[in-house]
């Protein structure tokens, strides 16, 4: 068969040897084969090496964003990532989703990232990402280590099995009634039996998605009914918030507030609506609950006491010092905070919730006692931060903000606008 072809401008002979192998080659153009193949292979490496470092953030990304970071904290600590990997790159977070664009200076080209991850505050493994983070700046820790390290970080299942969970929400909800809601030993026992059916409701809302359109509507309800139902023997005002403690939107309210105040408008704003309307449900859902029952046992709706706390038979504010530091462990239990911080987690809570009580007993200091007691934590959670070295000490303001209840002011804010006397 004749293997001669015909182009048009010259004839090729496809059985002749090809320029690499001919002998007529010059030797020159021999010896730059091997540097071509090394040149390529070295390429190859350096693509391969630049998409790494890109997996890299993408599953740092995902990690800080599922285990509760505050936004702008993030898109700063992804940004210095990023320029000691050398990849240029820019992220835009808000609440369940982060983008990440990566460019290419020698092509002119960006490729766009959609990263979602469910919202959820796991301060163990946030501080485990942050010290993976922290080695592989500091040198002591490869890129394909430490995509490993991420990755099983979010396989890992929580650091408390779902039951202790469930079971100290009864600890939890219990001394919060006596501390922050007035209540005594009845009020306790029964916010306490009442959060072990919030803290179910949760669970499942978390498996089965139809139940979590419910979720901030169906449990206070219940709560309030329930509460309304037994009103001639107890407090109603101590009760439906210190059993519906862990749906309060109090730390949403707060990190939207830090957000804003950081100029991060759009991450900040929505925030803000969702714990706004995070208000306005369970506001409504004790609202209604409260009626169905005054309407059950035939009394008639008795708006004073509705949330006022004359009624409460209060416990000596000497049981603080046994209540806030078991209501503490309860909170960092829910927020998977390691035992070993325990410690700290007791002393940020009990000097804000000492800071705010008192600063509440002078008149000139009272609309600004929160923020002094805030103001407080934050320091605090600092100094032990720089002083053990630690990776992180969200868990710390967290738990220790989350104990100053400013959740609750939104809840009673909606109700008092439905309920003027109040």
């Amino acid at each position: 068969m004749d293997k001669r072809f015909s182009s048009g401008y010259f004839d090729f002979d496809a059985s002749s040897p090809s320029p690499v192998s001919s002998p007529l080659m010059h030797p020159a153009d021999k010896e730059s084969q091997p540097l071509l193949s090394q040149e390529r292979s070295e390429l190859v490496d350096k693509i391969a090496a630049i998409l790494e470092k890109q997996d890299f953030l993408m599953h740092l990304a995902r990690a800080w964003h599922a285990f509760g970071s505050p936004a702008h904290r993030m898109e700063t600590n992804l940004l210095e990532v990023a320029r000691y990997l050398d990849i240029e790159a820019c992220f835009f977070t808000v609440p369940g989703l982060t983008l990440i664009s990566f460019g290419d200076p020698d092509t002119h080209s960006s490729d766009t990232h959609i990263v979602r991850a469910s919202d959820g505050y796991d301060m163990y493994r946030l501080e485990q990402a942050n010290q993976i983070a922290r080695k592989l700046r500091k040198g002591k820790a490869s890129v394909h280590e430490s995509i490993r390290g991420i990755e099983s970080l979010l396989a890992a299942p929580p650091l408390y099995p779902w039951y202790l969970r469930i079971m100290i929400c009864f600890m939890q909800s219990s001394f919060v009634s006596t501390t922050l809601f007035h209540g005594s030993w009845r009020e306790a026992a029964v916010s306490g039996a009442l959060a072990l059916v919030v803290a179910a409701f949760e669970l499942l809302s978390s498996r089965y998605l139809t139940l979590g359109y419910l979720l901030n509507v169906l449990p206070p309800l219940i709560v309030a009914l329930v509460t309304a139902l037994l009103s001639d023997h107890l407090c109603f005002a101590a009760v439906p918030m210190a059993a519906t403690i862990n749906l309060l939107p109090g730390l949403g309210l707060a990190l939207a507030m830090l957000e804003l105040s950081s100029s991060n408008v759009i991450c900040g704003a929505v925030r803000l609506v969702t714990a706004t309307m995070t208000s306005f449900m369970l506001g409504w859902g004790t609202i209604v609950g409260y009626n169905l029952g005054m309407a059950a046992i035939g009394k008639e709706e008795d708006n004073t006491s509705f949330s006022s706390y004359s009624s409460c038979n209060a416990l000596s504010m000497w049981w603080w010092f046994l209540f806030v530091p078991l209501s503490t462990v309860g909170f960092s239990v829910w927020f998977n905070v390691h035992w070993k911080r325990w410690p700290a987690m007791v002393i940020a809570a009990a000097s804000g919730l000492v800071i705010q009580t008192y600063c509440d007993k002078v008149k000139v200091m009272r609309p600004i006692s929160a923020g002094i007691a805030s103001f407080a934590v934050g320091v605090f959670g600092n100094c032990y931060g720089r002083l053990f070295l630690s990776a992180t000490n969200a868990d710390i303001v967290f738990v220790g903000i989350i104990q100053l209840v400013p959740g609750s002011t939104g809840v009673r804010s909606f109700i008092s606008l439905i309920i003027p006397e109040t």
